[in-house]
This record gives structure tokens, sequence and C-alpha cells, in this order.
């Protein structure tokens, strides 16, 4: 397939690849799409089978064949983790994920000028020793326009009520979801402690639900949520979640000029002697090698996927390290998530915690970003603070108080009894980028095809360790004050979730790897968007931002005119 050049070729098909796929065709540009993982069928993702989609995910199909290493800080070497982020399939990992769909905060664009400059951490008494905390090169007010067109193509259900929110031009395009006894409770003990509760944004469908114009009307209706409870981790049995399998990709696969092409697995990006990229190298279906030559790259795959491309492109002693690495970025600021959990027990009060989406529900953002006073608390940011917990018994079984055995009869009397009466707070605070923390690739392990995999070397360091122990004080608080009998927390151990960085966006060559359109400072026609552009993490899920991102750089690409004649 050489000798065909395309416009655009686009690396992976989840949400950065959706968009572009969409956008770039519908500008007229000839666009070959490259996924690595299978195309599927309702049939396969629907059943809302727990032991396979909760317990036994290295299983699936779409998820054994490419595992991550991770290793904790001093381990001489890491260990295989399979999971479904990333998830080898056409439309990537939204096909599971729980579909909160939150804007980011307008300071977490501006966290090095908001705390760091201004004293904030001082203040604080934060040790930041080690970390290298950075501005975004763009703000909120660059990105609400798409944040918008997101909510509206892909199908976001809200009903506002933040007071930390930035400002919005439209509401969101569906009422809320219904609520549930979880939001009952936690809405009013966070009323009752000063808080300021609001029904966050939930990327699945309140009602059915086709956009209206001006926006994508080609985007096919879907029904609403059926309330079935299998959300994180599941694929929807009526795709009322909003992922690009049935949002945007439909609409590109119909175009004559985007051609998607699924188990293609793209292991280098080429590079001419000039320094721009010429295309990629890719197995295909059958083992083959083959070529695909663009005048633009753009790699839309999963945080530690963008990396390992970058990485294992060096093709001589000079780019020993990759290609786009002029900086040494690559693969530095990485970043996740350290989820502290609060859970409680109701001896009197049923919960049935398993209805229900997990995303939509109540949240609050007093203790987020810089919304609260750190003097003397020893960590900047914070985190966001909301109902959580997935539904299915399986999914449930270690919710068990210290007390409790986690077997045998003295555990299956409390699992019979507790099961629906009980409630979880998610808490998600912030980590920042430490330089300890990394992603490389891995000596040891190589994929089917004989290639380094990705390895994340990652310990959470002071800040956050901080943070945590404080948020779990106020997740307990939270907890009691809904009137649980048994109230109890769970620290995060040594990994992360939600992971973002990688691939640093900024104005600043030697300091990061892309510009603000996700365009390498090194390789100027290849791109690089989605979670690993971030400079910093925030406290809530990537999605909504990394498709801004993408529907902002969609519009840089397709102007460029001059790089397609």
């Amino acid at each position: 397939m050489a000798e065909r050049i395309a416009d655009v070729c686009l690396v992976g098909s989840g949400v950065v690849g959706g968009i572009l796929a969409k956008e770039l065709g519908t500008a007229g540009l000839d666009v070959v799409l490259l996924e690595r993982g299978q195309p599927i069928s309702i049939e396969e993702y629907a059943p809302r089978d727990s032991i396979r989609f909760a317990a036994r995910t290295d299983l699936l199909e779409w998820v054994r064949h490419d595992p991550t290493a991770f290793r904790s800080l001093g381990d001489p070497q890491a260990t295989l983790r399979y999971s479904t982020t990333p998830s080898n399939v056409l439309g990537g990992a939204l096909l599971h994920w729980t579909g909160q769909a939150a804007r980011f905060q307008p300071g977490d664009f501006k966290v090095f000028s908001n705390e760091i400059a201004t004293g904030v951490a001082e203040r604080a008494g934060a040790d930041l020793r080690g970390y290298d905390v950075v501005d975004w090169p763009l703000g909120y007010d660059d990105l609400e326009p798409y944040y918008e067109r997101f909510e509206y193509e892909f199908g976001v259900s809200g009903g506002g009520g933040n007071p930390f929110a930035g400002p919005r031009r439209s509401p969101y395009p569906m009422p809320p979801l219904r609520q549930t006894a979880k939001k009952v409770l936690l809405e009013a003990a966070a009323r009752r402690l000063g808080y300021h509760p609001y029904q966050s944004g939930a990327g699945v469908t309140s009602q059915a639900y086709r956009p209206p114009a001006p926006f994508d009307t080609r985007i096919p209706e879907r029904p609403g949520c059926t309330y079935c409870g299998h959300c994180n981790g599941y694929g929807c049995h009526v795709n009322a979640k909003s992922t690009a399998l049935y949002t945007v990709l439909p609409v590109a696969m119909a175009l004559p000029n985007v051609d998607v092409r699924t188990r293609s697995k793209v292991f280098r990006v080429n590079t001419d002697e000039v320094g721009h990229t010429t295309g990629v190298l890719y197995f295909d279906e059958a083992g083959h090698i083959q070529e695909q030559r663009a005048r633009v790259v753009v790699l839309g795959g999963y945080v530690f996927e963008n990396a390992r491309l970058l990485l294992v492109s060096g093709t001589d002693q000079a780019a020993a390290r990759g290609i786009a690495n002029a900086s040494g970025m690559v693969g530095k600021g990485i970043f996740g998530h350290g989820d502290v959990r609060i859970y409680g027990l109701f001896d009197d009060y049923i919960v049935n915690g398993f209805i229900g989406p997990q995303s939509g529900g109540i949240r609050l953002d007093d203790f987020n970003g810089n919304n609260f006073d750190h003097t003397g608390l020893g960590f900047i940011r914070g985190a966001a603070i909301g109902g959580g917990g997935g539904g299915t018994p399986v999914e449930r079984y270690d919710v068990v108080p210290p007390h409790i055995p986690t077997w045998g009869a003295a555990f299956k009397d409390y699992f019979g009894r507790y099961y629906t009466r009980s409630l979880e707070i998610g808490i998600t605070p912030e980590t920042l980028a430490h330089e300890a923390n990394v992603l490389d690739l891995d000596p040891h392990y190589r994929d089917a095809r004989g290639i380094p995999i990705p390895r994340l070397t990652f310990a959470f360091h002071d800040n956050e360790r901080r943070l945590q122990r404080f948020m779990a004080e106020v997740g307990e608080r939270l907890m009691r004050e809904t009137g649980a009998s048994t109230v109890w927390s769970k620290l995060p151990t040594r990994m992360a979730n939600r992971w973002a960085g990688g691939t640093r966006m900024g104005d600043d060559p030697t300091k990061s790897v892309v510009n603000s359109y996700g365009q390498s400072h090194d390789v100027p026609n290849l791109f690089v968007l989605g979670a690993s552009v971030f400079p910093t993490m925030t406290a809530y899920p990537a999605t909504a931002t990394l498709a801004a991102l993408t529907y902002r750089a969609a519009e840089y690409i397709a102007a460029q005119r001059e790089w397609f004649r």
C-alpha cells in the first residue's frame, strides 16, 4: 500500500481518531485510519457479564494482546497489567468508560501561575521538590466552544449548578439522569455541611437523542439510559453511553474518502532526511508489514501508546530516544488519579447502589483545585468528590469494613445483609508531574509482534500523600453526615487510575513535545493528541477535554490547505 499517499493517516479509532476522521473527511481530505484492534458488534460488548467485564478483563480479546508493564519506584522489574484502558477495539476505551464528562475548571489550566507564582504553595508549606508544575499553553475560554461541540455531538446529560464551573454558552443538550438513593443521601449531607453539591454531566443519554443543528445531524439517534447499572467497564447494551463507536465513527465510515482499517497495528512512524514524517509502518491482519504514506500523521492512541510510538520510531544513533523528542520530554510528565474510597453502611436504609449509571451523580468541587484555603495544609491542588462504586456483587465483594473477615460464614452474613445497604464516595485527588514518574520501553517484555511494550515507573510523592490523607478525612466527615452507622476509608496503594501526560503540550520547544494544537515542535507534519498532551492532571477524567482539544486541532489541520495540494 506504499504507493498511495493519504492526506492524513490517523493512528487509533477512539475519541481522537473518530473525531478527526469525521471532521477531516468532511473537509474533503483523503483519510486513512489505522486501528490495531478488532471491529466489534453489540452482541460482543453488550452482555452484562460481570466476570468477563469486571473480574477477568485480561481474557477479553480486545485486552489480552497488549498489556502495559508497571513498576513502583525501586522495583527491579515490572509486572504486566491488562485493562480496558486502553481497549484494542474499534471505537477505543470509551466503549467501557463510566461516562464522566466534566469540563476542567478555568484554574486547572494555570496551576503554575495561580498556585506557585502567587505564593499559594509557599503559604501551604508544600514540599514541591522534584515536581514539574507548568501552565497549559491555552485556557478554558479557548476550549469552551469545543467543549460545547463535544457535549452536543456525543450527547451529554446534566443539570449544571456548579458554582465553581467555568462559564457556558449553552446548557447541556439533555436533562440530567434520574436521581437514585445514593444521590439523595449525598446531596442532603453535603448541603447540611455547607458544601455546594450539583449533578454532574454524564456521557449517558437521559432520553432519546440525536444532535440538533447546527451540530452534526448525521450522527445517529440513540435511546435513553435504562438504568441497568452496567456502565463502568461494560459496553452499553442500548448504546446510551456516548462513545466514538456509535457517534462520530458511523459518520466517518460512511464517507467515501475515509478508509478505516482494523487489526492494523502501527509500530513505527517514518521520517525523512529533513525530519518530516512520511507515514507509518504497520502489521496488517495477516501479520505482514505494510507502509502507509501520508502528508500528515496523527497519533491518537491511549497515553502509553502515543509515547511508545514516538520512542520506538528512532532509526539511528541520533534518534536513539525516538522522534519528536529533542526536548527529552517524551515519557515524562506522567500522572494519574490516586483514588480515595470512602465506605458507609446503613442498618435501616436500602441504598441499592447497583441501580443506575455511575456517572451523572452528585458531586462537589468545594475541595477541588484551588477552591479552598490551603494555608498550612502541606500540599497544593485538590480533588473532586462524588458518589461512586460499581453495582454488581462481583464489583462489591471487597467493600468490607476492617472488623469483618473477607471469607467464611461471617463474611457471607455481612455481604448478604449489607450489599444493598452500602454507599461509596469516590474521591479523585490530583497528581502532579514528578521527575521520578516516567514511561519508557520495557527492556524485557515484548508484544506478540516483538515490539517493546510501554513500561510505567510510578509512585505517589509527598504532595499526593498529604492530599490523599486530607481528602479521606473530608470524605469520612461527609459519609458520617449521611447517617451511615459504619464508616471507613481506603487510600490508594501504589498505582493510579485514569492516566495522562507523557507527550506534554507547551509553547517552549525545550520543555514540551507538541504545541497547543498537538503539532510536534520537531516534526511539523506529525501531531499527537489525547490525554498524553496534558501538562497537568486536574481532578476530573480527561475525556471532555481531550475531545475539545481534538475538535480544535481538526479545525487547524483542515485549514492548512497548502499541506494537501
